[in-house]
C-alpha cells in the first residue's frame, strides 16, 4: 500500500527552511536584547489587555505604584534595609559611620529630626501635586473595578482604562526617579563593603515586598537567554520538539496578554503565525531532517529494527 503520509523532498526542504528561519528569528531577538542591555518586559506587561491583564501586570513589582508613592513606607523600608545591610556585611564602626552619612544623604531627617530631607524625599516634594492627585483618584478607580457597569460595557471600560492610565502617567516620572534612587542606594551600600566582605557575604539586595519568584525582573534576565537557546536548538535541529513547544508556549503567553477580540488589545497576528509554525516543527519532529536529532532517531530506529528481526526468527 502506498504511504501517502510520507514527505516529499520539497516538503522536507520546507521543514528545514522553516526550522532554521524560526530559530534564526528567536536567536536574533535574544542577541539584540543582550546587546542592548536595556531590555525590560515592563512596558509589554503594563500594556496587557483582557481578562488575564491583572495576572500579567502582577508580575511587575508594585505595578500600581502604591508602595513607592507612600513616602513614609518607602523611608521605613529603606531604613530597615540599611540595618539589614549592616548585619549582612558585619560592618565595622568606621563603615557604619559611612552608612550613617549615606542614610542622611538619601532619606535622613533634618538636624531637628522634624522632617525628611535627602535625594528620595526631594522627589516626593517635587512631585507633590501629582502624587496627591494619584491618591485622590485611587478610590474612584477601585470603585470602577468593582462596578459591573464599568467593566462589562466596552465604551465605559475603555474610559476606565484611560482614566487609570492618565493617573499613572502623571506619576511615572516620580516612580522612575524613585527606582533610580533605590538602585543607587543599593549600589552604594554594597560599595562600602570591602572585597573580603562582599566575597564572604555576597551582594546585598534590598528586598522588594510582595515580589515573587516569577517577576518582571527575573523575566528580563531569563527571556534573552531563553530566546537564544531556543534559536540555537532549532537551527541545529537538537531537541527540536522540546525547543519548539517551549517557543510555542511562550508565544501563546504573548497572545493571551493581548486577548484577541478584547477592546483595546493590540494585534498579535505575527506571534500567532509563528506559534503555529513552532507547533508544526514540534509535531513533525523536524530536527530529524538535516539536524542533530537524526542521530538519536537513527539509533532508536536501528535498535527497533534489530529487535523486530530477532523476534521474527
Amino acid at each position: 500500500m502506498h504511504n501517502y503520509a510520507r514527505l516529499s523532498i520539497f516538503g522536507i526542504l520546507a521543514l528545514i527552511a522553516l526550522r532554521v528561519g524560526v530559530g534564526w528569528h528567536f536567536y536574533m531577538e535574544g542577541a539584540s536584547k543582550v546587546r542592548g542591555s536595556g531590555f525590560s518586559s515592563q512596558g509589554f506587561l503594563v500594556a496587557s489587555q483582557g481578562p488575564l491583564a491583572d495576572k500579567f501586570k502582577s508580575l511587575i513589582w508594585d505595578h500600581d505604584g502604591k508602595l513607592r508613592l507612600d513616602q513614609a513606607k518607602m523611608n521605613g523600608l529603606l531604613d530597615q534595609a540599611t540595618e539589614r545591610a549592616i548585619k549582612h556585611f558585619q560592618f565595622t564602626e568606621d563603615q557604619q559611620n559611612e552608612v550613617a552619612e549615606l542614610r542622611k544623604m538619601y532619606f535622613g531627617l533634618d538636624d531637628k529630626g522634624e522632617r525628611w530631607v535627602g535625594k528620595l524625599n526631594t522627589v516626593y516634594a517635587d512631585s507633590q501635586e501629582d502624587i496627591f492627585k494619584f491618591w485622590e483618584g485611587i478610590h474612584r478607580v477601585e470603585e470602577m473595578k468593582d462596578s459591573p457597569t464599568w467593566t462589562q460595557v466596552s465604551s465605559l471600560r475603555g474610559q476606565k482604562e484611560k482614566i487609570e492610565n492618565d493617573r499613572l502617567s502623571a506619576v511615572r516620572p516620580a516612580l522612575s526617579s524613585i527606582d533610580a534612587i533605590w538602585n543607587q542606594y543599593e549600589g552604594e551600600l554594597n560599595a562600602i563593603a570591602s572585597d573580603v566582605q562582599r566575597s564572604q557575604s555576597g551582594y546585598f539586595h534590598i528586598a522588594r515586598p510582595g515580589e515573587g519568584l516569577m517577576s518582571a525582573r527575573v523575566a528580563d534576565q531569563v527571556i534573552p537567554i531563553f530566546d537564544m537557546v531556543v534559536g540555537i536548538l532549532l537551527m541545529i535541529g537538537l531537541l527540536t520538539p522540546l525547543a519548539a513547544w517551549a517557543a510555542a508556549l511562550f508565544l501563546i503567553s504573548v497572545i493571551l496578554s493581548q486577548m484577541p477580540g478584547y477592546p483595546g488589545s493590540e494585534p498579535t497576528y505575527y506571534q500567532a503565525i509563528e506559534c503555529l509554525a513552532c507547533i508544526t516543527l514540534a509535531c513533525t519532529d523536524a530536527g530529524r531532517y538535516a539536524g542533530l536529532d537524526f542521530l538519536p532517531w537513527s539509533w532508536w530506529h536501528n535498535k527497533h529494527r534489530e529487535a523486530e528481526s530477532l523476534a521474527s526468527t
